[in-house]
């Protein structure tokens, strides 16, 4: 089974200092992360720094929120790093658990007070020192995100880098990532708003800046609420506010659990090489992510492969073995070092985390799907997202498909050209084309390895005497065209076979055929004969409206006599109702195969 897939665009919501810019929308309860205005750096221990944010916390659903000591709801922190295009998580804390709840206005326009909890509309502060008490930092590895329970937390207490945000200074040394961006994300988990379905919106990222003395984070840019930080990968990924609107962040949903945000980019090195690059994030899937699947087409050359993790630490039971890679003849994939039955501690894709993956590929992009295997077992055992990967080196030739709208020359259903011409003067009809263009996928050569010409073409299937094959014409092998020596004539049905291989590889061929005639009461040039058409021969017959292919000529005489007259309108009535003589009943028919 498919996951469901979104495909969205960072449309934050930008708080400023009055909190949460829009009313209650949530149905129950509704946490959402609202502003940081604080943050607090404890000092590094061998090179470790850490931190701890300040929380404004909205509910923004329509019922008070469950807020127990010691319990639900708990808040994460994440740090991440842009720099040279890849957006990496550097960081990440345990998880603070609720102690006790203020009501206070800044929500939203307004309040409504709850004993022992925090009341729809209304927000709950907590500092950033508070927030980094060890009393209340409680294990990632205890948290269910999808269901929103929750296990006790013990209280230790430790060095000052114990269980709060940790970030390796080497990560944020502008010596070593000269003009990197920096980001913050705060990930709430809620008891309540999980139950009610809330609890998509629960990340939050804003832009800080590092100072190069004590490696301080400043504040810069207004808090992005409800959007992961991945979205900053979108925003920012051409420099500070220049966005690349070739990054399209998906939604993928696990079936009846929790949501991924996935996200691709493919970079020109330059050299005749691509950059791609794959940002997985884990809003709430208690599954988890086990594997990533990129394909790649035969002939494809892969090299640099890479990954980035984040490391958890202070006792967190998980491991942090970096994922493995392999390379085939058809894919890139990354995989946790075992599997959910092997270990179910093992590294996997867990909630409020996000992995990077990236190769080097010697051909352009092209969409594909790309697969995220899931950690724990259940159904469905992986979900895909729509990204880009390399396409194919080199691809076995086929024919493009033309559309509605073109040249009748070159519009093609499945393999069907309608043969009608344009007039060439805007009055009389021509019945007939004797040159047909072909588009082909990739770059065609005849079967012997010689430049494509006729002997690669053979018609078959006309009613009458088939025409012959005067010319063939291309410039780069992909456009085609065949030359006749006379018009298909109305009636005839002409089958063009082509009988050639790629030229990229000698043993990609190509043996297909085009069939070749024409609707004569298709107006409106859908590929189909409806009573649209016959609401459209009156317009056109009245000047109600103006022809948007061809010729009124072209267009309306049916009978293809050269003339448009009554006996016209009735040959339409007639093929519509499937009475009237043609080369085959067209009434409600498409183009054939």
């Amino acid at each position: 089974m498919m996951a469901v897939v979104r495909r969205t665009f960072a449309l934050a919501c930008v708080v400023g200092f009055l909190g949460w810019c829009g009313d209650a929308k949530g149905q129950g309860a509704d946490v959402l992360y609202s502003e940081i205005n604080g943050l607090q750096n404890y000092g590094s221990i061998d090179g470790i720094r850490a931190y701890s944010l300040r929380s404004v916390t909205c509910n923004i659903g329509d019922q008070a929120m469950l807020w127990q000591n010691r319990g639900t709801p708990g808040f994460g922190s994440n740090a991440y790093r842009l720099y040279e295009g890849r957006l990496e998580q550097i960081g990440m804390s345990w998880v603070k658990h609720a102690c006790c709840a203020f009501d206070t206005f800044g929500c939203g326009p307004t309040c409504q007070a709850s004993s022992g909890g925090v009341g729809a509309g209304c927000q709950d502060v907590y500092s950033a020192g508070f927030n980094g008490s060890f009393t209340w930092l409680g294990s990632r590895s205890g948290i269910n995100a999808f269901t929103g329970t929750f296990s006790p937390i013990d209280g230790q207490t430790g060095p000052a880098t114990f269980r709060r945000l940790q970030v390796r200074e080497s990560d944020m040394d502008a010596a070593n990532f000269p003009g990197a961006l920096y980001f913050l994300e705060g990930v709430y988990v809620g008891s309540d708003d999980a139950l009610s379905g809330n609890a998509m919106n629960n990340a939050s990222y804003k832009r800080v800046t590092v100072a190069n003395s004590n490696f301080d984070f400043s504040e810069v840019e207004g808090l992005n609420a409800g959007l992961p930080a991945i979205y900053a990968w979108q925003a920012h990924a051409n420099g500070v506010n220049q966005p690349d609107p070739s990054i399209e962040i998906r939604e993928v949903d696990v079936t009846n659990e929790g949501r991924f945000h996935a996200a691709s980019r493919a970079t020109d090195n330059g050299d005749g090489t691509w950059r791609y690059t794959y940002a997985v994030f884990n809003l709430n899937s208690h599954r988890s992510g086990g594997s990533l699947s990129v394909p790649i087409g035969a002939g494809v050359t892969v090299t640099n492969v890479g990954f980035n993790d984040v490391d958890y630490h202070s006792g967190d039971p998980y491991d942090n073995t970096d994922w493995s890679s392999s390379v085939t003849s058809n894919a890139v994939t990354w995989n946790s070092p075992e599997t959910f039955k092997q270990n179910e501690n093992s590294n996997a894709l867990r909630w409020g985390t996000m992995y990077t993956f990236w190769f080097d590929a010697d051909t352009g992009p092209a969409e594909t799907d790309i697969t995220l295997g899931l950690f724990r077992p259940g159904t469905p055992s992986s979900v895909s997202f729509e990204g880009v990967a390399p396409e194919l080196a080199c691809a076995a030739p086929n024919f493009v498909g033309g559309e509605a709208g073109v040249s009748f020359a070159q519009r093609a259903y499945d393999g069907f050209i309608d043969a009608r011409a344009e007039s060439t003067d805007g009055q009389s009809v021509d019945l007939g084309l004797s040159a047909f263009t072909f588009e082909f996928t990739t770059p065609v050569e005849n079967l012997d390895g010689t430049s494509i010409d006729a002997s690669a073409f053979s018609i078959s299937d006309t009613g009458g005497s088939p025409p012959s094959i005067t010319d063939v014409q291309t410039e780069d092998g992909v456009s085609v065209t065949v030359v006749l020596d006379g018009n298909i004539s109305l009636g005839e049905w002409t089958t063009i076979t082509a009988s050639v291989r790629a030229q990229c590889d000698a043993s990609l061929t190509f043996n297909e055929s085009i069939r070749v005639g024409y609707l004569p009461a298709d107006i409106d040039q859908s590929g189909s004969v409806s009573p649209q058409d016959l609401f459209q021969f009156r317009q056109l017959v009245n000047e109600i409206i103006e022809p948007n292919i061809g010729t009124e000529a072209d267009v309306l005489d049916i009978s293809r006599d050269g003339n448009v007259n009554p006996l016209d309108l009735l040959l339409l009535r007639q093929l519509i109702n499937g009475v009237g003589q043609s080369t085959q009943p067209w009434a409600g028919a498409s183009l054939p195969e």
